[in-house]
C-alpha cells in the first residue's frame, strides 16, 4: 500500500521493491581483469617461494629437470605408408619398451658381419611346435597388435620421422631370420627373398637442441606384409610323353591357393623349394596324345598362360621270350593283386621337401640296356601287350645296386611279381623303384644318399635273366628314368 507523508500506508496499496544494481560491460571486464591479476600474483608468489626454497635447500636439480621437461617436446610419431595407406605410429609405452628391449637381449649374434641373429634357446616350447616365431609370442604375451603395411611392389613403402633421429637402430623379424641395421633407409629398401610378414622394431634417439632440453627417445613397432605378385615359370613348354613338367613360382606364400586351368590332367601341389621358390611336379603319361595344351596358373589376381606342346614320339616294340612256368608263377591275378595291395597305399606317401639333387647316378655300373622305358612288350606268343614302366639294365647276380639319389626307403620286401623290391621316396611324390634284386641291404625308414649301396641285383620275380629294373614315378604316373640319368630334372634352388 502507498505510504502517506506521515509514514502510514494507505489501505489497498503494495510496497515498492528496491532496484538491483547491475554492472556495466566495462565494469565486468574490470572485475575479471582484477581476478586474473590476483591469480597471477598468487602464482608468482608460489613459484618464487618454491624456487627460493629449492635454492636454499640445495635442490636445484629439481628445477633443472622441470625446466627440461617444459622445454623438451616428446618423441615424434613415426610415419609408415604403403601404396594406399598412411599411418602414424606412436612410441611404445615405457612398460612395453622395457619388455621388448629385454626380449632383444635374449638374442645372440652368430654372424655379426651380416647382421644376422638367432634366438638363443635350447628347449622349444609348445608355441614353437605351432610354428609361432619368437617375436609373435612376445607380441601375444604383451597383447600388442602392431599396425601393418602391405607391400605388393618393392617401392610401395616409406618409413620416416618428421625430424631425422640422431641415432637409429632397426630390428627386422622374419619367420626364419632376424636382421639388424643402423639405418632407417635399409627398412625402406629391404628386398626379402620370400614374401611374408616382417615385424619391425625401431629405436630412435634425438639429441637435445638446446642446453636446457633433454634428449628424446622412442621405441616403435609395426609390421610389413610383403605380398608381391606371383611369378610362374616352368622347365619346358615342349615335352615328350613320359617326361616330367616342373613348375616354379616366386613370391608364392606357402598354402596360397593356385588355380590351374588346363586341358592336361594336372594336379599341381606347390611346395617350398630353396628359400625363394615354390615347386610343383607334373608327370606327363606316356599315354598322353600329342598336341598343344593351354595351361593357365593363377594366384592372387595374377595369371600366367603356357602353351604346352606334347610331341609325337614312337616307343619301341619288344618281343620277349620267357620260361612259361616263370610267367605262370609270377604274372597272374594273384601276384598282381598282391602288388596292388602292398604298393598302392605307399604311392600316396611323400616327403614335403624335395631331397633330390643334381643328376641321378647309374644304379649298376656299365649296365647294358635291355628294355627302354615305355616300350610296348609282347610276351611269348601273347597277342596282348603292355607298356614297360621303367628301364631294364643288365647286371649279373650279386652286382651292387646304388640309390640313384637322396631319399628315404618306403618299401623293402619280396613280391612275387617284382621279386626283392625297394621303393625310395625322393620328396614331393618322386619315387625310384628297384625290382628283381637278389638281396636287400636297407629297410623301410632308412635315409639313403646318392650312390649308397642298397642291395644286390638278381633275377627274382618276373625276370627272363639277371638284371635290374629301374622305374621313376610321380604319384601313380611313370616317367622316363633315362632323362634323370642324362640331365638334371630341376633347376638349382635360389
Amino acid at each position: 500500500m502507498p505510504v502517506t507523508p506521515q509514514g502510514r500506508t494507505q489501505p489497498g496499496s503494495r510496497p515498492r521493491k528496491a532496484k538491483k544494481r547491475r554492472l556495466s560491460p566495462k565494469g565486468r571486464r574490470l572485475l575479471i581483469a582484477r581476478v586474473v591479476l590476483l591469480l597471477l600474483i598468487m602464482l608468482c608468489i608460489t613459484a618464487f617461494t618454491f624456487v627460493f626454497s629449492a635454492l636454499v635447500t640445495g635442490r636445484g636439480g629439481v628445477l633443472s629437470r622441470i625446466a627440461g621437461d617444459l622445454l623438451s617436446p616428446g618423441a615424434p610419431k613415426l610415419t609408415i605408408q604403403d601404396a594406399k595407406h598412411e599411418y602414424k605410429v606412436s612410441p611404445l609405452s615405457q612398460t612395453l619398451t622395457q619388455e621388448f628391449k629385454s626380449f632383444l637381449n635374449s638374442y645372440t649374434a652368430y654372424e655379426e658381419n651380416l647382421g644376422i641373429f638367432v634366438l638363443n634357446t635350447e628347449n622349444p616350447s609348445a608355441a614353437d611346435l605351432q610354428n609361432q616365431t619368437p617375436f609373435q609370442r612376445e607380441l601375444a604375451k604383451n597383447g600388442y597388435s602392431p599396425q601393418a603395411l602391405t607391400v605388393t611392389e618393392l617401392a610401395d613403402r616409406k618409413i620416416s620421422f618428421p625430424t631425422a633421429p640422431t641415432v637409429v637402430d632397426t630390428y627386422l623379424f622374419f619367420p626364419d631370420a632376424f636382421y639388424y641395421s643402423s639405418s632407417l633407409e635399409e627398412v625402406n629398401t629391404l628386398i626379402p627373398d620370400t614374401d611374408g610378414i616382417c615385424y619391425v622394431l625401431i629405436s630412435a634417439i634425438w639429441e637435445a637442441e638446446r642446453s636446457r632440453q633433454k634428449a628424446r627417445s622412442g621405441l616403435y613397432c609395426f609390421a610389413i606384409t610383403f605380398d608381391r605378385p606371383a611369378v610362374f615359370s616352368m622347365n619346358t613348354e615342349d615335352i615328350d610323353p613320359g617326361e616330367l613338367l616342373v613348375f616354379y613360382a616366386e613370391y608364392l606364400m606357402p598354402g596360397e591357393p593356385v588355380t590351374v586351368q588346363s586341358s592336361l590332367p594336372l594336379n599341381l601341389q606347390f611346395s617350398p623349394y630353396g628359400k625363394r621358390q615354390m615347386i610343383a611336379l607334373a608327370p606327363i603319361s606316356y599315354d598322353i596324345r600329342p598336341g598343344t595344351y593351354s595351361t593357365t596358373l593363377s594366384a592372387g589376381g595374377v595369371s600366367k598362360t603356357f602353351d604346352i606342346t606334347v610331341k609325337d614320339k614312337e616307343f619301341a616294340v619288344q618281343y620277349v621270350t620267357i620260361d612259361p612256368q616263370i610267367v605262370a608263377e609270377t604274372r597272374n591275378e594273384e601276384t598282381n593283386m598282391e602288388f596292388q595291395d602292398r604298393i598302392n597305399p605307399i604311392l600316396a606317401e611323400h616327403l614335403p621337401e624335395l631331397l633330390w639333387r643334381g643328376r641321378a647316378t647309374l644304379p649298376v655300373p656299365e649296365g647294358k640296356v635291355l628294355t627302354l622305358f615305355g616300350s610296348r612288350r609282347y610276351i611269348n606268343d601273347d597277342v596282348n601287350s603292355y607298356r614297360h614302366s621303367g628301364l631294364d639294365l643288365q647286371a649279373p647276380v650279386g652286382t651292387e645296386v646304388h640309390a640313384i639319389n637322396d631319399g628315404r626307403v618306403l618299401f623293402a620286401d619280396y613280391l612275387a611279381y617284382t621279386g626283392h623290391t625297394i621303393l625310395i621316396e625322393h620328396g614331393l611324390g618322386l619315387k625310384s623303384w628297384y625290382y628283381h634284386m637278389d638281396e636287400l641291404l636297407v629297410a623301410p625308414g632308412d635315409n639313403v644318399h646318392k650312390d649308397d649301396v642298397i642291395g644286390l641285383s638278381g633275377d627274382t620275380g618276373f625276370a627272363a635273366e639277371p638284371h635290374l629294373h629301374l622305374t621313376l614315378s610321380v604319384g601313380e604316373t611313370y616317367i622316363n628314368p633315362v632323362t634323370a640319368l642324362n640331365q638334371q630334372l630341376f633347376l638349382e634352388p635360389m
